[in-house]
């Protein structure tokens, strides 16, 4: 079995989000004082657990580059930034793993592309219910200014459960890690404005709902970028 469907270990995790955020800090270029997003919109940011998170983060208190105040929240410390640059990984928070974020992309799209015909055959209206419920949360969320991350994953892997096979839903790991090592290598990216993701989901949504493979496809490799492979 391939390490992507195993369940990353907890320790990979937690170093994986450790310079992750240590990575937004410098990146974001944050002064002292400034304060963290909360622990649920960094876990869902980072696509990792509440505990994963706050092993984390207390690894960066430790660190001196974080400080989590009671009852007001994590906030940014005055620490040395040229040490905490040269603290980082350059494997990008995962040392274990070779396989490049280009190639999570491909996979990804080739698995979701390749099931498009089972999914279009076997969905549900249920299915399109909780797509179109995560759509609304999407844009929700992306109107308020928060990370949209979980949203996208959770599109992402509704797609994949109407399938209805359960090696497909296997393959879900897939998605998630190439979420995570997308923001790991780049945090900025859950800055970016969700408005073009959404938009590409409607479309994938709507071809859905016609029951039109075609259309579905067609969507789908937009989504990807990928009009001119052989997806």
């Amino acid at each position: 079995m391939s390490s992507l469907l195993r369940p990353v270990s907890r320790d990979t995790l937690t170093n994986q989000a450790t310079e992750t955020i240590k990575r937004f800090i410098l990146e974001e270029n944050m002064e002292p004082g400034t304060k963290l997003p909360s622990e649920r919109e960094l876990s869902e940011m980072l696509a990792v657990s509440r505990n994963i998170l706050r092993e984390a983060l207390s690894a960066l208190s430790a660190e001196g580059i974080i400080a989590k105040q009671v009852g007001r929240g994590t906030f940014v410390e005055e620490f040395d930034k040229e040490v905490a640059l040269a603290s980082l990984s350059n494997n990008v928070g995962d040392t274990t793993n070779v396989v490049t974020v280009e190639a999570l992309k491909e996979a990804r799209a080739a698995l979701e592309i390749g099931a498009a015909g089972l999914i279009v055959e076997r969905i549900t209206s249920e299915d399109i219910a909780a797509l179109q419920e995560i759509i609304d949360r999407h844009e929700a969320k992306g109107r308020e200014g928060k990370s949209t991350i979980k949203e996208d994953i959770d599109f992402h892997l509704v797609l994949l459960k109407a399938a209805k096979n359960p090696v497909i839903e296997e393959m879900a790991p897939l998605v998630v890690e190439l979420f995570r090592r997308t923001v790991a290598q780049a945090p900025g990216a859950v800055r970016y404005p969700p408005e073009r993701i959404i938009n590409e989901h409607r479309a994938i949504l709507a071809a859905l709902e016609q029951r039109d493979l075609t259309a579905v496809r067609a969507a789908m490799r937009s989504h990807y970028y990928f009009q001119e492979s052989s997806f």
